[in-house]
């Protein structure tokens, strides 16, 4: 599980790890963060996990080229890609191909950006 944050911080969640919280007195149960992704700047209007959980997919609207992809099981964020030439522009939508193999972006342009994981 994944919550991101009006300040671009992103939280992802051990579901195993809920089993046994109890719940407060409104129903709410509060897990502990697996690991907090700082790597956006402003809110974060677009999280996507490919089809295996493998890859979380972050971006932030507000901000140009706020886009970036997360290896869960390391927490490490791909430095590699997108680069400044990649031109995401302002980022509205995302998702990736049920074979994880691509990944589209949408744009404030009116563009779909389809783009090929050679991993996968």
């Amino acid at each position: 599980l994944a919550a991101g944050s009006s300040s671009g911080i992103v939280n992802t969640y051990e579901m195993a790890s809920w089993d046994g919280l109890s719940a407060g007195t409104l129903g709410e149960i509060r897990p502990p963060s697996r690991k907090a992704i700082m790597n956006l700047s402003t809110k974060t209007t677009t999280l996507r996990f490919n089809a295996d959980s493998q890859i979380l997919l972050m971006a932030s609207q507000p901000k140009k080229e706020a886009m970036r992809m997360v290896h869960v099981a390391s927490s490490n964020v791909f430095q590699n890609w997108p680069t400044s030439k990649t031109p995401l522009h302002y980022v509205s939508a995302a998702d990736f191909s049920p074979s994880s193999n691509c990944v589209a972006i949408g744009n404030d342009r009116g563009k779909v950006l389809l783009y090929r994981l050679k991993h996968y």
